[in-house]
């Protein structure tokens, strides 16, 4: 009987007991360490042994040894089937279905009990493909308990899909509910058909696939898969169906004779030229099917790619990626990173989906995780973060942002350049799905869009803003000629008119002459101190402004300059009170620049302090430094004015104040360069209803320091 069967009807048999033996070793070493393990190892042995015994059948020399390999086999099929069944309630946590199982148990135990009886299996008869069994009496009752047995199986995993949240676990039951499938339709060819034996190559494939679905974590998404093929499955019908018929009525109109060569090449050229937009169409009609609660959210994606590089307002352009991404892909949010004002992190400029936006920095710019992306542009899954070396050192602070975030996926946006600059964070998707190949590649288009689309918008918005800064700055220098223009002009007026009236013939009193002289004194000096204001900010530009320090003690220095500046107070009924220390560290400082320090914040006190209000000089020693304070009763300065306040030409929000106050805006800015230049700092502090306190500092001279050392 051997001699005449082909080889393939001894190989196949081995073949699959070897791929089999592959799988268990598989499942043994990296599967999970429980008892479904267990069982599904042992349905994998079983499949094995199966594989062996029919490989005894098939060489058997003549019929008596192939009743007895068959006798063996049908013990063990029903072992795997039912190995097969208990391994489906282990691994959906089925508590139920006890009887059947026990009953499918015992049930091995009766088959293998009449085994050596006609009841069973009565003999084997030869049939061309080799040999075949005769049933006995019992098997007909028996042996459909093999297909009940799997056909349970695969309601355990359907039932447990209906309920199970997590993506990867459904797709994993989808697999094995396929893989059952194939033993079926093997064993119903071998039952009902003359046909070869394809039972072993059912039962193959559902090994197989089996193992597969269990051990590999990333499986092809059955969806994504079905999907193609579609597409391609109607544009062969589409592409197909019109070749055919044309060839059809060319031979019917032009008869069979005619050389219809030609024919063929125009109609493939013809259907080349429409397969593109076929293609498009017949992909449509699918994602309608697939996708039929994001189809919408697609095409808006489509025309954001298309309308991005006309967007330049960089929060419109953030809002509504983030709000679209979350449409196409169901995520719970989507949020984008982009670098800060000062650049030290990624802080959130748009967010979907979350309660509250999040504020501050996010990740810190020299994060690993910042690094890791600049350097690898890759698209980074949450539970990467644990796995791989370089992202193992992310600081504890950094990850509790991103999890307030609901961060499950990172999309890096990196300009043509190389740099980053920004990161798309999407949050989880609807029960526990993982984002498929197809999302992944969807959000790759997107980021190389939002990349494009943002380094546009940034340089509108940068060049908007130096444009506006350019002119706010124009606006400045033309008040600041107005101003300069006034503060030249009243004290001239008054120079000129007291001239005058001391240029007349007529006898003037000694006290209106004095009086006379006095006005024309006050005035050049005025005029003095503008234009060395002016002088100051031209050596302040070029970088010419020099200080001369030489030590001084500070007590006394500031004593005597707040003295000669008393006078400005006592003509607005104002109180200057001096909280300054006996002894103090002497200090490097060039004298003359100090009053003009002192003088540009006093008489800023006196001039915008109501009348009658009291300001305070205050002088301590804090970390070897000299701490000069000034604390008056103006109008609180805000924070926006914080900002510009030390500026040349800037003198305030209220233009009205600005008209009433003498002042060219620059006494501020010129303290500020001159106390920098002794190599301390300037700054003001404010408190609700109790005006402001600017203050400086200067390092105590070097001497001093060494001797305290």
């Amino acid at each position: 009987m051997t001699d005449i069967l082909p080889t393939p009807y001894f190989l196949s048999p081995l073949i699959a007991a070897a791929v089999t033996l592959g799988l268990i070793v598989l499942a043994v070493l990296w599967s999970r360490r429980d008892f479904s393990t267990v069982l599904f190892s042992g349905f994998l042995v079983c499949m094995m042994l199966w594989n062996m015994l029919v490989f005894g059948l098939r060489s058997s020399p003549d019929i008596d040894y192939a009743l007895v390999w068959d006798k063996a086999l049908s013990v063990v099929a029903l072992t795997t089937f039912v190995l097969y069944y208990h391994f489906t309630l282990i691994y959906t946590n089925n508590k139920g279905q006890r009887r059947i199982l026990l009953a499918s148990y015992l049930l091995i135990g009766l088959i293998a009990a009449l085994i050596p009886t006609d009841l069973v299996i009565e003999g084997v008869r030869v049939e061309d493909y080799g040999y075949a069994p005769i049933m006995g009496l019992a098997s007909y009752v028996l042996f459909p308990a093999g297909p009940l047995l799997i056909l349970g199986g695969t309601y355990n995993l359907l039932k447990y899909y209906r309920v199970c949240s997590s993506y990867v676990v459904r797709n994993r039951l989808i697999y094995m509910v396929i893989a059952a499938v194939f033993p079926l339709i093997g064993g119903l060819l071998d039952g009902f058909t003359n046909l070869p034996p394809m039972a072993i190559w059912g039962n193959l494939v559902f090994s197989v696939l089996c193992t597969i679905a269990i051990l590999k974590y990333h499986l092809l998404d059955i969806r994504i898969f079905v999907r193609k093929s579609l597409v391609y499955l109607l544009i062969s019908a589409v592409v197909a169906i019109p070749y055919v018929g044309i060839l059809f009525l060319v031979s019917e109109v032009l008869g069979r004779g005619i050389q219809t060569w030609w024919i063929y090449c125009v109609t493939l050229l013809l259907l080349a030229i429409v397969l593109r937009p076929l293609y498009g169409w017949a992909q449509n009609m699918v994602d309608r099917v697939f996708y039929r609660d994001r189809y919408g959210y697609l095409r808006a994606l489509g025309q954001f790619s298309r309308e991005a590089q006309s967007i330049v307002n960089l929060k419109e352009l953030g809002f509504k990626m983030t709000r679209l991404v979350r449409g196409a892909l169901g995520s719970t949010s989507v949020c984008l990173l982009q670098p800060s004002e000062n650049e030290d992190g990624l802080v959130v400029v748009s967010c979907t989906g979350l309660e509250s936006l999040v504020s501050g920095v996010i990740v810190k710019a020299n994060s690993p995780l910042v690094k890791w992306l600049q350097s690898q542009g890759n698209i980074l899954y949450s539970e990467q973060l644990d796995s791989i070396p370089q992202l193992q050192s992310i600081p504890y602070r950094e990850k509790k942002e991103l999890e307030r975030i609901g961060a499950k996926l990172y999309v890096p946006i990196k300009t043509r350049e190389g740099k980053l600059s920004g990161i798309l964070v999407l949050g989880q998707k609807p029960g526990q799905q993982i984002y498929s190949s197809e999302d992944r590649e969807l959000l790759s288009s997107i980021a190389s869009q939002m990349a494009m689309a943002l380094e546009n918008a940034r340089l509108y918005d940068s060049e908007k803003t130096m444009r506006m800064e350019l002119e706010k700055l124009d606006e400045q220098k033309t008040e600041f000629l107005h101003s300069v223009a006034h503060e030249l002009k009243t004290p001239l007026t008054a120079v000129i008119s007291s001239s005058d009236i001391l240029s007349e013939d007529s006898p003037t009193s000694h006290k209106l002459r004095e009086r006379l002289i006095n006005n024309i004194r006050t005035s050049a000096e005025s005029m003095d101190k503008r234009v060395t204001e002016l002088l100051d900010l031209a050596q302040m530009q070029i970088g010419e402004l020099r200080v001369e320090p030489t030590p001084l003690e500070m007590s006394r220095t500031i004593t005597r300059i707040a003295s000669q500046l008393e006078v400005l107070f006592e003509k607005r009924n104002q109180t200057l009170t001096l909280e300054i220390p006996d002894s103090l560290p002497e200090a490097n400082v060039d004298i003359l620049k100090l009053e003009q320090v002192l003088f540009n914040i006093l008489s800023n006190a006196n001039k915008f302090s109501p009348t009658g209000s009291d300001i305070i000089l205050r002088i301590r020693e804090v970390d070897r430094k000299i701490i000069v304070e000034v604390e008056d009763s103006a109008p609180v300065v805000t924070e926006e004015e914080k900002e510009k306040i030390f500026d040349p030409y800037y003198r305030g929000e209220d233009s009205d104040r600005r008209n009433r106050l003498p002042g060219i805006g620059l006494g501020l800015a010129i303290a500020k360069r001159l106390v920098e230049l002794h190599g301390g700092e300037i700054w003001v502090e404010s408190k609700p209803g109790k005006g402001n306190t600017f203050a400086f500092s200067l390092p105590v001279s070097a001497q001093r320091t060494n001797g305290i050392q």
